[in-house]
């Protein structure tokens, strides 16, 4: 399928109201179809026919649970703009072009400090990015040992493992195992990726002269003039720093000091409920009432927000997800019987249902 045919259907399924409210759903919280009908208020099959348009489309991602699939949104499309929607569509790919290279510009200019990698994004598609940016430091065709892979790696970032593994998994770096014990790497994707300038050179390096600020180029004789950060630009990469930082999932408790009452919930990153809970609760706007009405009457100091328990943070993906069903299922069980001793009304304290 070409870029115009894409960006077409993709604009095609976003243009339904039931659709919308299904995709702002899943940006929240992954879920099956069960969930979502009930969240939703919609029937199961109805459910079952829009996502098949978003799948389609290219905006969802499926896996299995048990007995479940559980559905959630593909961040990569949903972070175009209209403007490049529409672009791509009337067949304008120049402008698709400006913007991925403007796109791993400034996910490089973020996560890249002097040649050596901050911290590795927790969004896949700025990892890629990283990824393909570290893989330009080996040689196409050549063949390296793995303790050469670990130098050329640990000179971009300490933990040179998970990258080299990251690298492997992505079909960047290609493992062979050589004649006898000892692994061979060597480099099958990111073509056309100009590398890096080497850590710890000056290329790159802010100089402070009388009347202007330059930057030292190491292949250049002569200073560049060049425009320093603003202290707006260094705060959006550190707020996007922040953002990329490992997520935490957890079973957190919302707990009334006065009565030891509590509300239940649980999240794959525990940095949104805490503050999205607080805001509500301060506007009056929470979703359960009698949690709302005890806030209103003995004040926030009464309330303390805690975290019951954590998914180890080496587990991801399915097994992440499945560590967290069952503390959800034990810290239930811990406080049976569940309407006398929480605000929660239902078992499914993911979705937040009250």
């Amino acid at each position: 399928m070409s870029e115009q045919d894409h960006a077409t259907r993709l604009l095609q399924a976003l243009a339904d109201p039931t659709r919308l409210r299904l995709v702002a759903a899943l940006l929240e919280q992954p879920a099956c179809v069960e969930e979502l009908a009930e969240r939703l208020g919609l029937s199961a099959p109805t459910i079952s026919h829009h996502l098949g348009k978003l799948d389609q489309a290219g905006l969802l991602n499926r896996r299995r649970e048990q007995y479940y699939t559980v559905c959630e949104a593909r961040p990569g499309p949903l972070e175009r703009t209209l403007r490049d929607l529409v672009a791509m569509a009337s067949g304008q790919p120049a402008a698709e072009t400006l913007r991925l290279e403007q796109y791993r510009q400034r996910t490089l200019d973020t996560f890249f400090a002097n040649g050596r990698l901050r911290q590795l994004p927790a969004q896949r598609k700025k990892r890629q990015v990283v990824l393909a940016a570290i893989a330009a430091d080996f040689a196409p065709g050549r063949e390296y040992a793995e303790d050469e892979v670990n130098a050329i790696i640990g000179a971009r970032y300490d933990d040179y493992c998970t990258v080299r593994r990251e690298l492997v998994d992505d079909g960047i770096l290609q493992r062979d195992k050589a004649t006898g014990p000892a692994l061979r790497y060597r480099r099958v994707g990111a073509e056309g990726i100009a590398p890096l300038p080497a850590p710890g050179t000056c290329a790159g390096a802010t100089i402070v002269k009388p009347g202007r600020t330059t930057r030292m180029d190491s292949s250049s004789r002569a200073d560049t003039p060049v425009t320093p950060k603003t202290d707006r630009q260094r705060r959006k990469e550190w707020i996007e720093l922040y953002k990329q930082a490992r997520r935490t999932a957890g079973v957190y408790a919302i707990r009334n000091t006065t009565n030891g009452r509590v509300l239940l919930g649980s999240s794959v990153n525990l940095h949104g409920p805490f503050n999205r809970h607080r805001t509500e609760l301060r506007l009056g706007s929470h979703r359960c009432p009698e949690l709302q009405a005890d806030w209103n009457r003995l004040g926030e100091d009464a309330f303390a927000f805690e975290i019951l328990e954590t998914v180890p943070d080496a587990l991801t993906g399915l097994e992440r997800d499945t560590s967290l069903g069952q503390l959800e299922k034990k810290w239930i069980a811990a406080y049976q019987p569940l309407a006398d001793r929480c605000y929660n009304t239902s078992e499914k304290i993911r979705v937040r249902q009250f």
